[in-house]
């Protein structure tokens, strides 16, 4: 019960960050087509500049090709026929999976998702989650399960290939994310602004790094080795990436980067309510 609801504090959390995340975005673009305006009813055109680079994005697939590749295969149905068979999925670290005569390349996905989840017994289980834009041109769930059998679905447009008592899944669930995604998140100390959550009308700056597997805000720690559960998400392809903790003692943490690794959003709680709401320092 503790981890569940720690879970539905970190989703809660995730959707608060993604909102801001895009509320702030908006504005900026509400703010320069007003600017844009302004200039031209001035008789100022805006003058011509080629347009922004696209945003950064991280090349997670690296650190995570080889934790997912394999060969899995099960007792499977295959739809729309609904036709029951032994059937596999073979995942290679570059990202393409094929079954079936369905031949997709998810390094192309739009969201790949990794949540590690601990039951009440201490027994962690893995599930990892490729979906392509729009989900119909491509999807490959995995589920490591807790007994070393686990079940994977592929799928695209209408054909899809479920498969149950699949061996071999349980090696997404040999070692925590904090390890084999270190190289993205153990970076120097990054500065953000926080609301102080006794005083809404205050601000102050807090340092924020993750120093082997503990997160540091401040004062504060959260030792990953002992996490209830992890999650990483990377949206857009890479250009942006959560990355979320949640402690046995009801503690969550949700932190935003952006495909440059940059801190962007940090927001935390406790089994009291919120301890954490920062923003990138600008």
């Amino acid at each position: 019960m503790i981890r569940r609801t720690a879970l539905l504090s970190f989703l809660t959390l995730s959707l608060l960050l993604s909102a801001c995340s895009k509320k702030n975005d908006d504005t900026a673009g509400e703010d320069a087509q007003a600017q844009a305006a302004s200039e031209a009813q001035e008789g100022n055109p805006p003058a011509d500049e080629a347009p922004p680079p696209p945003p950064p994005k991280m090349d997670y697939w690296p650190a995570v090709g080889p934790l997912v590749a394999g060969n899995y295969g099960g007792a499977c149905v295959r739809m729309p026929d609904g036709r029951k068979m032994d059937g596999s999925v073979a995942l290679g670290a570059d990202g393409k999976a094929a079954a079936g005569g369905i031949d997709i390349d998810f390094r192309e996905a739009r969201k790949t998702s990794l949540m590690r989840v601990a039951n009440d017994k201490g027994e962690y289980a893995t599930t990892a989650i490729f979906a392509m834009e729009p989900e119909k041109a491509g999807l490959l769930t995995l589920h490591s399960g807790e007994t070393g059998k686990g079940s994977i679905i592929f799928s695209r447009d209408d054909v899809s290939l479920t498969c149950s008592d699949v061996s071999g899944v349980d090696k997404i669930n040999a070692e925590p994310f904090h390890k084999s995604m270190a190289k993205f998140f153990n970076r120097k100390k990054q500065t953000v602004s926080c609301l102080d959550t006794k005083n809404l009308l205050v601000r102050r700056d807090l340092d924020v790094e993750i120093d082997d597997a503990v997160v540091k805000i401040g004062g504060d720690a959260f030792d990953m080795n002992s996490a209830a559960f992890e999650s990483i998400a990377f949206d857009d392809n890479g250009a942006n990436v959560t990355l979320g903790v949640g402690m046995p003692d009801k503690r969550t943490i949700v932190m935003t980067y952006d495909g440059a690794g940059t801190l962007t959003g940090l927001m935390a709680t406790n089994a009291e309510g919120s301890t954490h709401s920062c923003n990138r320092k600008e």
